[in-house]
């Protein structure tokens, strides 16, 4: 299994986990929908940063690289 995948699902059961006790403890009531919608939109949110810190270090490594070439 990829490393990456299993930050993704651990993040993920952290997450939920989460999501389900503080939902449970504020409302008493757990709505399945609800909890689909939180870790879907969990998912993108951390998919996205990853993405996003992936462009970061391609410009990180872009800018070092033009400094040494001067």
């Amino acid at each position: 299994m990829d490393s990456r995948f299993r930050l993704f699902i651990a993040g993920l059961v952290g997450a939920l986990t989460a999501f389900i006790f503080t939902v449970i403890a504020f409302t008493g009531v757990l709505n399945l929908i609800e909890t689909t919608v939180f870790a879907g939109i969990f998912l993108v949110v951390m998919i996205g940063f990853e993405r996003f810190m992936l462009w970061a270090e391609t410009l990180e490594n872009a800018e070092s690289s033009t400094e040494i070439a001067r």
